[in-house]
């Protein structure tokens, strides 16, 4: 016992140094990691902008380009999107088929901005991509509905998009999965168009999905607002997961 206190003793007058010598080898171990995955896997360095605008041209969600890696996918289909800037609509609202990407689009666009914000390399086309300097990413992805806490799908996602409503500004990046979804359609229509015009009101750039056409013939007559669709093919009955503005 009286050697291991006079070891602890010792130790103890040099834990600054140790602790900060810890914290060192962290942040060394952590950019290491970083250069080596983005070493791996081919990314580049993020462009970011102070005009709110976000562009991604050949962009891919990191953890589909692993599954590419590993051979359990064929090819990862890219992502070419723009929102906000000069001149350019500030809400997205992406239609499709089940299955067919709208999902994947927005998660894409939300961990390839946040990657960009921390620092880290981004699969995409580096020289013409380009990220906003947020204040603030909010999400509203998947359903929360809770037994406990007596929350439905639908209240749920009201609850989420009440909160999204109250801290959106004009540096705020807003991804909203199925707008609209978990109650009556025209009713859920009808509350996704005012979120969607109370969100463009402050300011935020906003990506949606969604499947209700009330939505998308509001966002085509709304300035300022464009629809997005995954492409899709007729004739063999299967999603092509390109994302195609405009439509």
């Amino acid at each position: 016992i009286r050697i291991l206190r006079q070891l602890s003793a010792w130790i103890r007058e040099d834990a600054a140094a140790i602790g900060g010598c810890f914290e060192t080898l962290l942040t060394l171990d952590l950019l290491n990691a970083i250069a080596c995955f983005a070493d791996h896997f081919g990314l580049e360095s993020a462009r970011m902008n102070v005009d709110g605008e976000l562009r991604l041209a050949g962009a891919r969600h990191p953890l589909l380009l692993m599954l590419e890696r590993q051979g359990a996918l064929p090819r990862v289909e890219p992502l070419d999107l723009q929102l906000g800037g000069d001149g350019q609509s500030s809400v997205m609202v992406i239609t499709g088929p089940n299955a067919g990407g709208k999902t994947i689009a927005l998660k894409t666009a939300g961990v390839l901005t946040l990657m960009a914000l921390c620092g880290i390399p981004v699969p995409a086309d580096g020289a013409c991509s380009s990220f906003p300097l947020l204040d603030t990413l909010l999400v509203d992805i998947g359903d929360e509905q809770s037994i406990e806490e007596s929350l439905s799908t639908f209240s749920a996602h009201v609850a989420r998009i009440a909160a999204i409503l109250h801290q959106a500004g004009p540096r705020t990046l807003v991804l909203l999965d199925e707008l609209g979804a978990g109650t009556e359609p025209q009713q859920g229509a009808a509350i996704a168009c005012g979120v969607l015009r109370e969100l463009q009101q402050r300011g935020a750039a906003v990506i949606a999905t969604t499947h209700l056409s009330e939505i998308i013939g509001f966002v085509h007559r709304s300035p300022g607002m464009i629809n997005a669709g995954m492409e899709y093919d007729a004739e063999t009955y299967t999603p092509l997961y390109r994302l195609i503005s405009g439509e």
